[in-house]
């Protein structure tokens, strides 16, 4: 049993590097692009993990199964995503973090700023569970905000509001827009 553990460990150690690497490459090749091509020409790739990170800590992995990657407009339009937002440290409420699903999103390679639509799911690093269909991620501020209906559902009950402000770093919560609760 401990050696089918360590193997999956090692699988999964390996299967990081890979992504890692792989999203390493792309931002090389998409400087490259940027750098030397004047017709900065769009890309479509099967299959993209981007990593926006802070020294040695992942603070955002994005997986896509379709990108289309816009030089010219330093962005990127993805379809099937999932993505992670870690927080550096604990906030005062606990761990904080983030882990969601949406259909597409668009991802702003200069800023690491993220845009979630369609069907969007998620996780916050405390357990609440949301559901929504758009919400913005601002990589500077640790902030990911949405102005549209939102369901949500913790320990306590479930809630619907007119949308939430979620402070990823501090593990901070605010339901906006007005908020009933639908079931306790």
């Amino acid at each position: 049993m401990w050696g089918m553990r360590r193997g999956q460990r090692l699988r999964g150690l390996v299967s990081a590097s890979l992504r890692v690497t792989a999203a390493t490459g792309l931002l090389l090749l998409l400087a490259g692009i940027a750098a030397g091509d004047e017709n900065k020409r769009a890309l479509d790739l099967e299959g993209m993990t981007y990593v926006s990170s802070h020294g040695a800590f992942n603070e955002l992995v994005l997986d896509a199964e379709r990108a289309n990657i816009k030089p010219a407009e330093d962005l990127a339009l993805l379809e099937g995503v999932h993505v992670i937002l870690a927080s550096f440290v604990a906030g005062p409420r606990g761990r904080g973090g983030l882990d969601m699903t949406c259909d597409t999103g668009t991802v702003y390679l200069g800023s690491g700023d993220f845009v979630a639509e369609g069907d969007v799911r998620g996780t916050t690093g405390d357990g609440r569970r949301f559901r929504t269909t758009r919400l913005r991620y601002n990589h500077e501020k640790g902030l990911v905000v949405t102005d549209v209906p939102v369901s949500i559902r913790d320990r306590a009950g479930t809630y619907r509001g007119g949308g939430f402000q979620y402070w990823v770093r501090e593990n901070r919560f605010k339901l906006t827009g007005g908020a009933s609760v639908v079931a306790q």
